[in-house]
């Protein structure tokens, strides 16, 4: 198994679903970005899933890759009709990252309670969202 067959595998540990399969080749084309997506632990939609973890590369960070990764993956969740959840990170002193917030909303994802955003500190994606990209309101 090469070294991105082993990072889309562990990605893909649950069972097979195409959109898992579009986002192994999204960072088979991206191997400076690392992405953990699986179902959430949340929800009954079989066609949900969440993004876990997002990094890139130290060095290759400020280049777009991140962005134009995210994007790609929103495009296949469209394309697959997908929801995705996302917590966006947490600084060190556990209070909400809102540059990651708003870095997410701009692929599409919005909070999933608009009232009160940092008490659930969650967002979501649903299918068609990218071309109305919302941002976070605090």
């Amino acid at each position: 198994m090469t070294g991105t067959q082993a990072r889309a595998a562990g990605m893909v540990d649950q069972e097979h679903h195409p959109f898992l399969a579009d986002v192994a080749q999204a960072l088979a084309d991206a191997p400076e970005a690392r992405v953990s997506i699986a179902r959430p632990a949340f929800g009954s939609d079989p066609d949900a899933f969440a993004i876990w973890a997002f990094d890139v590369d130290p060095s290759c960070r400020g280049l777009g890759i991140g962005s134009r990764l995210l994007e790609r993956i929103a495009s296949l969740a469209d394309d697959r009709g997908v929801t995705l959840h996302v917590e966006p990170a947490l600084t060190r002193d556990g209070l909400l990252h809102l540059g990651v917030a708003e870095w997410y909303a701009r692929a599409g994802f919005v909070w999933n309670d608009p009232e009160n955003p940092i008490a659930d500190g969650q967002m979501q994606r649903r299918p068609g969202l990218a071309s109305r990209p919302r941002y976070p309101t605090i």
